[in-house]
């Protein structure tokens, strides 16, 4: 079976980090976040196709370095066109029933288990779902038993007719290409997604964790579900019998620690770390931190520099930036 990953977003909402480096490379507990989507394929998945529009050509070259199983492919939508789209761009390569995800996704996703369920289903197409306290940024499903009946994309307050929203996992018969328009924007939930329902389209309702990593409270949220899961651990090439650790943590090679790091917070390689506190927070390879310094629900980015004394709390800091002493940032984007 084939899965068709799009990955072909601007990762506006994660600038400055995402200006110089496509969404899907951004570091995810210090790995490329595209690689979590890749973790917990079944055998039965023997090729990836990676649909890409924004910087294109730093993920095909990151993928062509590198020798991994599945085989994966990367695919320029030379124009962004949506979520149908970019799944019309890659009708040429697609042979048999095939899965669809998002790329900026974290889960513990069964897709082995979804296959299974699609097969009984009969239909052109299955969505997996996830409950969800308000609906109203996503895409909701109505169903009678398992057949969807229809689909509302971010409902109005008080509209939504379910809490299932779409979890960004489909599996569909290549008859799905058909009711795709060629050569414009097509969106998968607004039109795709109707016009399939006559022809059985099923919600596959699962159990474990589900996060997107689009936005910074996002990102974070999906950084404590991995930490939460298991994914952390200390280097035994880190210094950090100075500091004092509260797990989770990941904490790379290379790196020094003074002060209180965690829980939930990842250091790169070869990040020093003052005297100070660094809580739900990414530090990306090579951050330097002075003392004083309160790091707080925030990414920095590479290289970057945090001055004595400062306050950084729900911010993004951008690769190199050299934050001055006692600065406040405090949802802040900065960049060099």
């Amino acid at each position: 079976m084939q899965l068709v990953i799009i990955a072909g977003g601007f990762g506006t909402r994660l600038r400055p980090l995402t200006l110089h480096r496509p969404k899907a490379l951004v570091p995810l507990l210090n790995r490329p976040q595209i690689l979590h989507a890749l973790d917990r394929l079944p055998p039965t998945v023997d090729q990836v196709i990676l649909a890409v529009n924004y910087m294109y050509e730093e993920v095909r070259d990151y993928f062509e370095a590198r020798e991994l199983e599945p085989e994966v492919i990367v695919v320029n939508e030379p124009e962004p066109l949506g979520t149908g789209g970019a799944i019309k761009n890659v009708e040429d390569r697609v042979s048999g029933t095939f899965a669809v995800c998002n790329g900026d996704v974290v889960d513990s996703f069964d897709l082995a288990a979804f296959a299974s369920f699609h097969r009984k289903s009969g239909g052109i197409g299955s969505i997996a779902v996830w409950p969800v306290e308000d609906p109203m940024a996503f895409g909701v499903v109505a169903l009678e038993g398992q057949r969807i009946t229809r689909f509302v994309e971010k409902p109005s307050e008080g509209e939504a007719p379910s809490n299932l929203v779409n979890a960004g996992h489909y599996l569909f018969e290549p008859d799905v290409f058909d009711f795709i328009e060629e050569g414009r924007a097509v969106s998968l939930e607004r039109e795709v997604f109707p016009k399939l329902i006559p022809r059985g389209l099923s919600a596959y309702r699962w159990q474990g964790y589900w996060s997107d990593a689009g936005t910074l409270p996002a990102y974070l949220r999906a950084q404590r579900l991995l930490l939460g899961a298991g994914e952390g651990g200390v280097s035994k090439d880190a210094e950090t019998s100075r500091g004092e650790i509260r797990p989770p943590v990941l904490v790379a090679p290379g790196c020094f620690v003074e002060g209180r790091l965690g829980p939930f917070a990842v250091l790169g390689r070869g990040c020093k770390i003052g005297r100070g506190s660094i809580r739900n927070a990414t530090l990306f390879d090579g951050v330097s931190v002075d003392d004083k310094v309160e790091i707080d629900s925030s990414i920095v980015g590479e290289g970057a520099a945090i001055g004595e004394g400062s306050l950084i709390r729900d911010s993004i800091v951008g690769d190199g930036v050299q934050v001055a002493p006692h600065s406040e940032l405090i949802g802040a984007r900065v960049a060099t």
